[in-house]
């Protein structure tokens, strides 16, 4: 399993070890180039990756897209900063790494090709492909390096010593070891807390619970896609170790047990449709940057032993993670929804944790020695930091989401002390349709006819009328469709003494 519970995992960069090690790890690339630049702009500009006036995207696997007109002009070239990491150049950066990583996946229409065949051309075409080459080491580099100054490794030096490391670590993070010492312990009766406990206790519980599913989705459609990239080669017995979580996650090749089915036999039974990406819009930044960072890794074979370490990690929490969220799931659908997904990762992965640990995350500190032990502890760092900013992502989406009437309230109260900077639109019902997120606070008010805000995926959007104006928190994903045959909006800037 490779996603995460609490908001998805993950997002990876360069090299801080806390003592020398040896040359040629991973690490992020050079700036990009004026010709990659250009290159960025040709390949936001293709035709599956420019938006349509659809809010869902069903039935087809290659249209993705990633903005609206200009997404993929502005400058790549500075790093984002841990600061920056909902920002606007990461959701972008995050969803054409997201597209150029998956283009080297098999994905089928469930309808058959014919429904989506020459999008199929283009998706896999050699135009696309070497645009996807050209413009992917800088997103990279813009992506992934604020984690070079965000993340302190521990001086981790030994067996001994990483084996103590990663049992505090996971301990801390509320996963300890049972009394065996060697599986994660899980309680199917603990008390739900923290983020599954706060979408119990939203307004709107099965729309927050949704968009959870929905952040699972983006990898759980394809569950174990970045893992088999390490299947291949000859690495010793942990190669064999891995094979052996990979089949799980398939199902040894029963396509009802593979897990990818099971997601979707869970998403059905809550009416959420099973398309892979049919819920592209509504991806977090975090979320994709998470996603995006295992894919990173597994693609840069110098990345395996921080992949590794990441999985193990995170396998090993997932055994209560997932209890917890198959107990959050009943308590808003009840008896409506199939949590078998949950329930097997429960018990499954208390396996997986252990053989990960004892088998991947030690067995290469123990072949490899103390070279590889830094970008070991790094894996874990980079996981446990994304891990919690993705956390704090989806809290405030969820908070922002399910309160839409009273930033409407909180924004008519800022109109009169916005900036005069306002940048006016005019929407109809068959404009493209994109969701993206601002850099700064905004107030979205609506001028003339009425418009419906997507915070979340809804059949129920928020309805803004003529002189409604909504506060946009910095961060928050959403995108506007109009409610009458035009509506004009116009966006200005706000600051807020307080949050």
């Amino acid at each position: 399993m490779t996603t995460v519970t609490e908001a998805v995992a993950a997002s990876a960069a360069g090299l801080v070890p806390a003592g020398p090690v040896a040359p040629g790890l991973v690490t992020t690339s050079m700036a990009p180039t004026e010709a990659a630049a250009s290159a960025l702009a040709a390949y936001c500009s293709q035709r599956i990756f420019r938006p349509g006036p659809e809010v869902l995207i069903e039935g087809n696997p290659f249209r993705r897209p990633i903005g609206p007109p200009g997404a993929g002009d502005r400058d790549f070239s500075v790093p984002a900063t841990e600061a920056e990491f909902l920002g606007s150049g990461q959701l972008i950066a995050g969803r054409v790494l997201c597209n150029a990583y998956e283009s080297d996946m098999i994905l089928l229409p469930p309808a058959g090709l014919a429904s989506a065949k020459d999008d199929f051309e283009v998706f896999y075409g050699d135009e696309v492909r070497a645009l996807r080459d050209a413009v992917r080491p800088g997103l990279e580099r813009y992506a992934y390096s604020f984690l070079d100054d965000a993340v302190t490794v521990p001086p981790v030096r030994t067996l001994e010593e990483l084996q103590a490391y990663f049992l505090a670590e996971v301990g801390g993070a509320g996963a300890p070891a049972d009394a065996s010492g060697s599986n994660p312990a899980v309680d199917p009766a603990a008390e739900v807390t923290g983020t599954m406990r706060m979408i119990t206790e939203c307004r709107r519980p099965e729309e927050a619970a949704a968009l959870h599913l929905i952040q699972l989705a983006l990898d759980a459609l394809t569950e174990a896609s970045a893992m088999a990239r390490n299947l291949g080669g000859s690495y010793g017995v942990e190669q064999s170790e891995l094979f052996k979580i990979f089949n799980d996650e398939f199902g040894y090749g029963v396509y009802g047990a593979k897990h990818s089915t099971i997601f979707k036999e869970m998403l059905a039974s809550v009416g959420l449709r099973t398309d892979v990406h049919a819920y592209w819009n509504f991806y977090l930044t975090s979320s994709l940057v998470g996603v995006n960072y295992f894919n990173w890794l597994t693609e840069d074979h110098r990345g395996m032993f921080r992949y590794m370490a990441a999985v193990t990690y995170l396998e090993w929490l997932f055994a209560q993670g997932f209890a917890d969220t198959g107990a959050m799931l009943r308590a808003v659908y009840g008896d409506r929804v199939d949590a078998k997904y949950c329930d097997e990762h429960a018990h499954i992965d208390v396996h997986h944790g252990r053989m990960t640990y004892e088998n991947l995350l030690l067995g290469l500190a123990r072949t490899h020695g103390e070279l590889v032990i830094p970008e070991l502890v790094r894996g874990i760092e980079d996981t446990k930091l994304l891990l919690r900013l993705g956390d704090a992502d989806f809290r405030a989406q969820i908070d922002w989401a399910d309160a839409l009437d009273r930033h409407t309230e909180a924004g008519a109260a800022l109109a009169t002390s916005a900036a005069d900077d306002a940048a006016t639109s005019t929407l109809r019902p068959d404009s493209p349709f994109s969701t993206g997120v601002y850099d700064s606070d905004r107030l979205v008010e609506v001028t003339s006819g009425e418009a419906d805000v997507y915070a979340w995926a809804t059949d129920h959007p928020h309805r803004l009328g003529t002189g409604d104006v909504l506060l946009v928190p910095r961060g928050r994903l959403h995108g506007l469709k109009a409610a009458s045959p035009e509506a004009r909006v116009t966006v200005r800037t706000v600051e807020r003494t307080s949050r």
